[in-house]
């Protein structure tokens, strides 16, 4: 399969009357064949924008896009082969399922009739949509329109797969079911996959790497490891992660330890200045409730969810919540007393005023 690069890949929107908007503001990514990236942020943050210029959907301000090393700018999206699943499937209602696969490779003349249905029959049984071949798009579910759209982005062999919200029209459970099947679907085929996605879940349990992105801007390209244990910033520690971290302000006191108020510290992982401002981040699971030690914290509340619990704790003179993860078998009541303990090697620290990581 096909290597992607992109290059300083910058795109701006000017209407007149109106300023400048940078919608991707230079992108430097490199994807090896056969691997699977997921492109990570909230809406607005140039994602979908950068899948449609690989695609061809979109023209490019700047920068460059190679594919194989070769670059595919001034390629018309018909000729990059470069399959996309949409958001929205994007079927054709009249045509049944077959016809709906079998379409593009009949509109750009790939192959004999024979070779068509031979296509359309292998890339639906390993999509599992063999037995609706003959529906139409209005009578099959949310996950059978998916795999459709899926389907016939595979049918064409391209040699880069761009996959755009994918599962966003899912219910839970569906969800479940179709990301294990995409997952099986694209390391069978082994096709270099860009998955554009807002869920964090989606992009965690799929992707190789993660970009995560905001304003445009990459603010961190890892393995999902290395992006939820190692967050460059406090946005992309912020953005991954379910429960959400614990982010709380406070100074450094120079001795190892971070003041969060007059009675409330916690222990950092690295040395920083005295005096220094600072944001502490804990993640929920990486907190403990302790019989004795740590810190005195009132229980606010307690949400016991099955597999797990969710307390929340008010630690004195600090003004934003402490959130943790608890065993299934701890009840908490409201306004109960316990003690709060972190690891250091688990505590992430930040800048207050760049937002950096200092680990």
């Amino acid at each position: 399969m096909a290597e992607l690069e992109l290059r300083e890949l910058r795109k701006t929107y000017r209407s007149r009357g109106r300023p400048a908007v940078d919608a991707v503001r230079g992108i430097d990514l490199g994807l090896r064949s056969g691997e699977l990236l997921g492109l990570l942020g909230p809406s607005g943050c140039g994602k979908s924008t950068t899948l449609r210029m690989i695609a061809g959907l979109e023209t490019v301000t700047g920068g460059d896009i190679l594919v194989s090393g070769a670059s595919v700018v001034d390629r018309p999206a018909q000729s990059r082969n470069i399959g996309v699943a949409f958001e929205n499937y994007a079927l054709y209602p009249p045509l049944s399922v077959a016809e709906n696969l079998a379409f593009g490779l009949k509109a750009r003349g790939r192959g004999k009739r024979g070779d068509v249905a031979r296509k359309v029959a292998e890339i639906a049984e390993r999509v599992d949509l063999t037995e609706i071949l003959q529906a139409r798009p209005a009578g099959l579910s949310s996950g059978q329109k998916q795999r459709v759209a899926l389907a016939r982005a595979l049918v064409r062999e391209p040699d880069v797969l761009l996959l755009d919200e994918p599962l966003s029209h899912l219910d839970a459970a569906q969800r479940d079911t179709t990301r294990r099947e995409l997952k099986r679907i694209q390391r069978d085929l082994g096709h270099t996959t860009i998955l554009v996605t807002h869920d964090q879940e989606e992009a965690l349990s799929l992707a190789d790497r993660i970009a995560v992105m905001k304003d445009g801007v990459i603010q961190q390209l890892g393995t999902p490891y290395e992006v939820y244990d190692s967050p460059a910033n406090v946005f992309v520690a912020d953005f991954v992660g379910e429960p959400a971290i614990n982010l709380l302000p406070g100074i450094s006191a120079g001795d190892g330890h971070a003041r969060l108020s007059e009675t409330v510290s916690f222990a950092l992982p690295v040395k920083v200045a005295e005096g220094r401002e600072i944001v502490v981040g804990i993640r929920p699971e990486d907190l403990r409730l302790t019989g004795e030690g740590g810190i005195p914290a009132r229980v606010s509340a307690h949400e016991p969810l099955l597999e797990s619990g969710i307390a929340t704790l008010a630690l004195a003179g600090v003004v934003r919540p402490l959130v943790v993860l608890t065993d299934p078998e701890v009840r908490l009541a409201r306004d109960e007393r316990v003690r709060v303990a972190a690891d250091p090697g688990l505590t992430h620290v930040f800048d207050a005023e760049t937002g950096d990581s200092l680990r």
